[in-house]
């Protein structure tokens, strides 16, 4: 069912399907798609590919400036936004109350986009610009077909500000003969090549891919994933420089390695109120709950610990996370997560959910080490703020509430009293609690505890 345009990300597998689980929902969720007219208007046309426990709520912007106010004001009538590719969601995402993810850029678009241009004999394909696809997926695109990736130039997207440049970079090469073509996934640089003379081929997402972000987005929305169990369990293991699995190390040096592996981590940890364990050798073990998995994995969008790992050691890290009823259900889909993460290359973490659910998570790329102002979440810590103050003196500690307890304290309504805690949570400000036993019966309530301790002093 649509109410206007837009909608999508991400990839699932076996044993209750996504659509399967999300038919168990009883209230549709509410999906916000935002981007450009053509491929919000793509995503909700695939309404009747998702089931009727979806809903999609288009609103789609013709110019950059128009974004936000879009997502603001979409995201009021829905419980997550999906944005059509990353730089939308690098432009609003941290400005909005709910959760939402993108659609993500990957050589498929590439594919279809090298499809269509076969068409013009003048567009060689061994000799085009390429922007937002990272070097190493055209390689990889490229090999899958026998050809040679000698004569492209590739621009990968590298945050907002990469998009500036695209179209010099393109213009300045076909100025210079150096390619035939520009390929883009920015329908403004495109325009503005073909303005030029310059012949441009619009790279977009394919109905597969908007399909799968469309599911995974949903099930963000519901937290199908991890609502009915909140126990995280995840196993992380460190291979070895060649992969073999045997060191070749000194003794002393794997042990100084070791202790920085554990040291990084434990950073990461501890900031996201979890916990670690050492196992033997290089593998680790983290108990957490939904919310501190939410916030390593930037809401389930990217690998935790995988690109840290790399940067400070140059290992590589596989990451098994499951979620379970049980602390035995938790442990055997972390392992069973642990063993997809090391045979699915190009998603080093795997997520196998309560019901068998398996969300892939990439690694992490530059684009999502955002530099951002210092007052990032001030917006955040002054609700806390608010919610302290309106709570009675006699309240003990630590400050445990949940949606309606926040509703009655600030007089919302419960459904602006789930956003904010789940703002505080993503600001690291609150921790998502196991659920607790409804008085009357029904649905356990969501129970969060409130960060009072992470308040910056006024």
């Amino acid at each position: 069912m649509n109410d206007d345009a837009s909608q999508p990300a991400g990839p699932s597998a076996r044993a209750a399907s996504p659509r399967e689980h999300l038919s168990q929902v009883r209230a549709p969720v509410a999906v916000g798609v935002v981007g450009p007219p053509d491929v919000v208007q793509s995503i909700l046309s695939l309404d009747a590919a998702v089931g009727g426990n979806v809903r999609l709520i288009g609103a789609a912007h013709h110019v950059d400036s128009e974004l936000l106010t879009r997502a603001q004001a979409v995201s009021e009538d829905a419980d997550i936004i999906l944005f059509t590719g990353p730089l939308q969601y690098d432009l609003a995402a941290d400005k909005l109350p709910i959760p939402s993810t993108f659609v993500p850029i990957s050589g498929t678009s590439l594919f279809s986009a090298l499809i269509r241009a076969a068409e013009n004999p003048a567009i060689e394909m061994d000799r085009i610009s390429i922007d937002s696809i990272s070097r190493s997926e055209v390689e990889e695109a490229y090999a899958d077909i026998g050809r040679s990736t000698s004569g492209l130039h590739v621009a990968p997207y590298d945050g907002p500000e990469s998009v500036d440049g695209f179209s010099r970079f393109h213009t300045e090469l076909y100025r210079a003969g150096e390619t035939t073509a520009a390929f883009t996934t920015v329908k403004s640089v495109a325009n503005r090549l073909q303005a030029d003379g310059i012949p441009a081929v619009r790279m977009a997402p394919t109905t597969a891919n908007l399909r799968s972000a469309v599911m995974t987005s949903a099930l963000l929305g519901t937290g199908s994933l991890l609502e009915e169990a909140q126990l995280v369990l995840m196993t992380v293991h460190v291979t070895s420089p060649e992969g073999s699995g045997h060191w070749g190390w000194s003794n002393y040096r794997l042990q100084g390695a070791r202790l920085t592996v554990h040291q990084l981590l434990l950073e990461e940890v501890e900031a996201a109120g979890a916990a670690l364990l050492a196992y033997e050798g290089m593998t680790f073990g983290i108990t957490a709950t939904a919310g501190a998995l939410r916030q390593l994995t930037d809401n389930l969008h990217t690998a935790p610990f995988v690109d840290r790992l790399q940067a400070a050691l140059g290992l590589q890290a596989f990451v098994g996370i499951g979620s379970g009823r049980t602390v035995q259900e938790a442990d055997a889909h972390a392992q069973q997560a642990l063993g997809l993460a090391q045979s699915h290359a190009g998603h080093p973490a795997q997520v196998v959910g309560a019901d068998g659910t398996v969300v892939g998570l990439p690694p992490r790329s530059r684009r999502r080490e955002r530099v951002v102002a210092d007052d990032r979440y001030a917006h955040e810590r002054e609700m806390l703020r608010r919610i302290i103050m309106a709570l009675p003196d006699t309240e003990p500690e630590p400050l445990i509430v949940d949606a309606a307890r926040v509703a009655e304290a600030l007089s919302v309504t419960l459904r602006s009293a789930r956003r904010i805690l789940n703002s505080l949570v993503a600001a690291g400000l609150a921790w998502t609690m196991p659920p607790a036993p409804s008085p009357g019966g029904g649905r356990p309530r969501q129970r969060f505890r409130l960060l009072i301790q992470r308040l910056e002093p006024r």
